[in-house]
């Protein structure tokens, strides 16, 4: 399996929270996860809707600019339907994954959220895979409206990355979330910035990892985490996704 790369123009809020988006040769791998998008169970909630009355070409809210200029980069009129009421619902993603398929099932192959995987045996290598699959995001703008349902569902109310630093600080807090006492300055402390180089992210990760140790299901190794606690874990991780709606 291989990383299955992307030209998507939006980071996440924290690198750890990425997660790995893989090459599958199981078809069966690959449609179960067909029809949900993230992995979720599809309740065609919008990535957190702006204004009710926002529309193309006057939008409003947090995510006015992003919509604007995703909406002006748009060349399909899926896109731009999808795209012109602020919202991007989970069943609107799915159609956007329905024009991908179209497009991919010429050359044999099949896209879910997350995943890219081969439907017979083909010819193409991984890296021949990822440019069709890159070519036909360019035709169906598949990544232009997933990238900002994407960052709309990692970040909301659209904070820049200190705020949204400091609301996940005073979200873990109020609801005794922190395994020990620690100073806003401290919590900050081992968020990864754009400044940090590779042995600063590796530091700041294991560091990271090792005092919310906790809140993971899985030891690194693989084994489930007898020290879980799975109703803080689902707390936390709501903190951190979108601090201030909790």
């Amino acid at each position: 399996m291989v990383g299955w790369e992307t030209s998507r123009g939006h980071i996440q809020h924290d690198a750890r929270y990425a997660l790995a988006v893989l090459i599958s040769a199981s078809l069966i791998a690959a449609c179960a996860a067909c029809g949900s998008p993230s992995g979720a169970e599809s309740n065609d909630n919008a990535a957190r809707p702006t204004a009710a009355t926002c529309k193309a070409p006057d939008f409003t809210g947090s995510y006015a600019n992003e919509f604007k200029s995703a909406y002006e980069q748009s060349k399909t009129d899926l896109a731009k339907r999808i795209l012109s009421d602020c919202r991007i619902t989970d069943a609107e993603l799915n159609e956007m994954l329905d024009a991908q398929n179209a497009c991919l099932a010429l050359y044999g192959l099949v896209v879910t959220k997350g995943q890219l995987a081969r439907l017979r045996e083909s010819a193409l290598t991984d890296d021949e895979m990822n440019q069709k699959n890159t070519e036909c995001a360019g035709k169906t703008d598949l990544w232009t409206v997933e990238a900002l349902y994407d960052e709309m569902q990692g970040n909301p109310s659209n904070l820049d990355t200190e705020a949204l630093h400091k609301s996940a600080y005073q979200c873990l807090k109020q609801r005794d979330l922190l395994p020990k006492p620690l100073s806003e300055q401290e919590y900050l402390a081992m968020e990864i910035s754009s400044a940090d180089g590779e042995a600063q992210i590796e530091e700041k990760t294991r560091t990271w990892n090792e005092f919310y140790s906790m809140y993971m299901e899985y030891d690194e190794d693989g084994s489930r985490n007898p020290n879980y606690n799975a109703d803080k874990a689902q707390q936390f991780w709501q903190c951190q996704q979108d601090p201030l709606h909790q």
